[in-house]
This record gives C-alpha cells, sequence and structure tokens, in this order.
C-alpha cells in the first residue's frame, strides 16, 4: 500500500494540513510551525559488511512526547516518515492521547536479512538514535515488518545502554516484558469496528458483503479473522507474493496464514 512514486507524501500531509488549517481559521503562524517536523534526523546503520539508511521524524511534541512507529522496508524515504510523524500528531490529537507525533524507518527489505542480521539492524537503530528517544522523550512503536520480537531487542539495547530496566520507552513489546494486552490485534481491530459502522451507515447487510483483504500481516490478518468470524465473506486475499480468490467466500485466515 506504499503511495505511488508521483505521489509525495509529505507534499500531500502538508496540503492536508493547509486545507484543514483554512476550515478551522488557524493563522498562518500555527500553520508554518506545524507544516515542518521540529526534527528529522538520518543515520547510517552498519551490519557486517551492510550499511543501511535510517530516520527519525519528531514532528510535534507540544501535548507530549513524541510518539511513532519504526517500519524496515525498501521504499522507506525521509519524505515518507515526515509525513507520517506529522499524521500521527493528528491521531494523537484527536482521540485525546497525550502525546505528539513521530515516525522511523530503515531502507531495508527485512526479508533478505538472517534473524542474527534483523536483531544487529534492531540494535543498531537504537543506538544510532538513542539521545533522541526516551518515555518522556519519543516514544517508538512497531510499524510494517516490524513486530514485538524487534521491540524486544530494542527495549533490551536501551535498557543496556542506559544501564538501569525503562519498559516506557516503547510500545508493542512482548506481554511477558511489560507490553499491552491486545496490542497485537488493536489495529486489525479498529478496521473492524470502521467496518461494522460503515455497513450501518451505508444499510448493507452483513451476509451481502464481500470482502478482499490486501495484506496479510499483523493487520490484515486480524481484520480478516475477525471479519470471517462475524459473519463477512471473505473473498480474496493477498500478500506482497501474491493473492487468491474465491467467489463464494468461506476463506479460513488462519489456515492461509499456516500454509
Amino acid at each position: 500500500w506504499h503511495m505511488a512514486n508521483s505521489i509525495n507524501p509529505y507534499e500531500n500531509a502538508v496540503k492536508q494540513l493547509r486545507q484543514v488549517g483554512k476550515l478551522l481559521e488557524l493563522s498562518e503562524k500555527t500553520v508554518a510551525k506545524l507544516v515542518k517536523p521540529d526534527r528529522v534526523i538520518s543515520k547510517e546503520i552498519r551490519v557486517g559488511e551492510k550499511k543501511f539508511l535510517a530516520f527519525r521524524s519528531q514532528h510535534n511534541n507540544a501535548r507530549g512526547p513524541y510518539k511513532g512507529g519504526i517500519r524496515f522496508h525498501p521504499g522507506v524515504t525521509e519524505d515518507e516518515v515526515k509525513a507520517l510523524s506529522m499524521w500521527m500528531t493528528w491521531k494523537c490529537a484527536t482521540v485525546g492521547i497525550p502525546f505528539g507525533g513521530s515516525k522511523g524507518g530503515v531502507v531495508v527489505d527485512p526479508k533478505e536479512l538472517s534473524s542474527t542480521e534483523l536483531e544487529q539492524l534492531s540494535r543498531g537503530y537504537i543506538k544510532a538514535f538513542i539521545k533522541y528517544l526516551g518515555p518522556r522523550r519519543d516514544v517508538p512503536a512497531p510499524d510494517v515488518n516490524t513486530d514485538g520480537q524487534i521491540m524486544a531487542w530494542m527495549l533490551d539495547e536501551y535498557e543496556k545502554l542506559v544501564g538501569h530496566q525503562e519498559p516506557g520507552v516503547l510500545t508493542g513489546k512482548p506481554i511477558e516484558l511489560g507490553g499491552s494486552e491486545g496490542r497485537t490485534e488493536a489495529t486489525g481491530l479498529g478496521g473492524f469496528y470502521v467496518l461494522e459502522q460503515l455497513i450501518k451507515k451505508l444499510k448493507i447487510k452483513k451476509e451481502n458483503c464481500e470482502i478482499a483483504v490486501q495484506g496479510l500481516g499483523n493487520v490484515g490478518y486480524w481484520f480478516g479473522k475477525l471479519a470471517s468470524e462475524a459473519g463477512y465473506k471473505i473473498v480474496a486475499v493477498s500478500d506482497s507474493t501474491g493473492g487468491a480468490h474465491m467467489a463464494n467466500g468461506g476463506w479460513q485466515i488462519e489456515k492461509i496464514l499456516e500454509y
């Protein structure tokens, strides 16, 4: 679901901000402050002989510490993380969470790394950005191609470097390391709640609703599983390697993931 190269996500985010700024009658001074992130940091992370470009964009912390995920993807760009950090500011403010917006990323295809290299990259990210991170500064989280295991490595590295336990430095970590129950399925569950509200508004009967799930990572899996269990018909699924269609539905998401 990465945007096409012809669309610059940061320019798109700024355009959205200016449109909403007019609707809310924000001053030009306020809009100008919100157009640019407070800070954008780029670093190079070495894993053996390999080098990876990494970013962290900290957009705004007026409401609290910066907060935002870290993604590992070959399509990561500086403009992408700048846009995502801006959108994180709006998301936190909209639902009343006392955080600001940030986002991080590494230009890498994690499928091409061994488990050892993935761990070294994860720890390397913390080493590179540690002076900008912390429970009262900036709190990372999982995002595209990052999960609880990667958060566990990052937490361990952070605690080693600061010399004390600090579980509040990031979210999305395993339950046994102080993670939150429900975090794993939260994003897909949110999508499911939106679907439930949407069919009410459009007056569509659940049994007549056919669904295609694009992407079967953490979000797509939980969305598909919850929708299927609620009686929706999943007729198509896809991921980065391909897709499949079954006109009469009946997909069992767990079986697909297992396969």
